[in-house]
């Protein structure tokens, strides 16, 4: 094997690394909707994300995780 190779095989092993510390850290996609005030229906063409994390500890682990 070449250098580059070696190299490339290194950077995918830690990307497959990285996904898998993310998906463990149990994310969770919280999507709320603003409401109109006459008739109180939600405004579905305005929707507000947030991102809650249940494992916070495992999230912290991605950020030792390096990909260069």
């Amino acid at each position: 094997m070449d250098k580059a190779k070696v190299i490339e095989s290194l950077n995918k092993a830690q990307a497959v690394d990285f996904i898998n510390k993310l998906l463990k850290s149990k994310l969770k996609i919280l999507v709320l909707f603003a409401a109109f005030p006459i008739t109180a229906a939600a405004n579905i063409s305005d929707p507000r994300q947030f991102l809650m994390v249940k494992n916070l500890e495992a999230l912290l682990d991605l950020k030792k995780a390096d990909l260069n």
